[in-house]
Formats: structure tokens, sequence, C-alpha cells
């Protein structure tokens, strides 16, 4: 009987917390809002662009991802726990982290165009005159 009992208790506390686990939502405090993500995503993309950069003098910058990232998590307000979190939530999640990332690659690629334009205009302003 007392085994029993022990069981049933064990038993409660494990769906009670499974129940609790399996039940949070992506409106929850530890996890990024969908714009504010694909917005970080998008600046940690450049970030390591900046990093593949050759630079002669490799006295005067050293490419720090971490202290970049973590540039970015402030810029955002987002703590390391809340991206961590985040980044843990949608690996459950395949289809709506893709979705996330075809906004930050649509975003990166709007950039790319605008620079492109910018360049072709500084061009056409730089040609001499015939």
């Amino acid at each position: 009987m007392f085994l029993k009992r022990i069981l049933y208790t064990l038993f409660v506390a494990t769906v009670l917390v499974v129940f609790s686990v399996t039940c949070s939502s992506p409106a929850g405090k530890d996890i990024i809002p969908e714009k504010k993500l694909v917005g970080i995503l998008a600046d940690i993309h450049l970030a390591d662009g900046i990093g593949m950069i050759p630079v002669n003098n490799h006295d005067t910058f050293v490419y720090d991802s971490a202290a970049l990232y973590g540039a970015i998590l402030q810029k955002y307000g987002v703590t390391r726990a809340q991206f961590d979190s985040t980044m843990l939530y949608y690996t459950k999640r395949p289809g709506d982290f893709a979705e996330i990332y075809n906004e930050v690659m649509a975003r990166l690629k709007k950039m790319e165009e605008g620079v492109a334009l910018e360049m072709a205009a500084d061009s056409v302003k730089t040609q001499p005159a015939r």
C-alpha cells in the first residue's frame, strides 16, 4: 500500500513536470520574438562576414566573435541565456526555424542589393565625362 502511494505520487509529479515543459509557448520570457530574432541572426551573419575580410596588419585588428556576438545581443536587449533558449526551442521546430531563416536570408539579400546599387551609382559618378 505504501509503495503504491509513492509510485502514484511519482507518476503524478512526472506527468506535471512533462506537461509544464511541453506546454511552454514561444511567447515565453526566454523565447525571443521572431522579428527580433531575424535581426539578431542577420547581424550575426554580418559580423561573421567582417571576420572573413583579410586584414594586412593583424596587430591592429583581432576578430573576436564572442565580443561581436555579445554586442549584437546587447543591441537587441537580449541575454545570452535567452538566445540559447530560443535556439534550443527552434532546434525542436525545424520548420519554424526554416521560415525565420528565410526571412534572415531575404533581409541580407536586400542589404546586398542596396550595396550593389550604391556601388553602381558611385562608379557612374566617378567615370570621366566624354
